[in-house]
């Protein structure tokens, strides 16, 4: 398995726990990175982009439910939701990594810890806002669209 893979892995986990039990980030992150021997690439990785998940959260949730065509928001599944969110936030403020590695990454950790029928759906929804983004014009990075 990937650095990249793993670091991603470790954001669903965290993600969840955040999401669960509403405790401050970094002591989250300090928990669940404990739990199994990381490398520091994949340690820096993954904490930056769970704290920007987080941190960016409102902006990200909404646009799964703008995206996420007749889903009421409350009835995506906690595993598949935070996958969403990881996966928006990497291709929204994580430029170094291609979108698309990013959207089958996504489907793929959603095959192995989601429902039935997960990967489809994220799928839909990542391609849905991968289409609109806006290359920035200062080089090659990311933006979200404007809300």
């Amino acid at each position: 398995m990937s650095r990249r893979r793993q670091g991603r892995e470790l954001v669903l986990g965290c993600l969840y726990a955040h999401y669960s039990t509403g405790e401050e980030p970094e002591a989250i992150f300090r928990v669940q990175a404990g739990r199994v021997t990381y490398d520091a690439d994949t340690l820096t990785y993954a904490k930056r982009l769970f704290l920007k998940t987080v941190a960016e959260a409102e902006t990200i949730d909404q646009t799964i439910r703008d995206r996420a065509a007749n889903w009421d928001f409350s009835r995506i599944g906690y595993v598949e939701k935070n996958i969403l969110r990881a996966s928006i936030a990497e291709m929204w403020f994580f430029p170094e990594t291609p979108a698309k590695v990013i959207i089958d990454e996504a489907v793929e950790i959603a095959q192995d810890f989601g429902s039935a029928g997960s990967g489809s759906f994220i799928n839909g929804v990542l391609d849905s806002v991968y289409k609109t983004m806006e290359p920035d014009k200062a080089g090659p990075t990311r933006t979200p669209p404007a809300q």
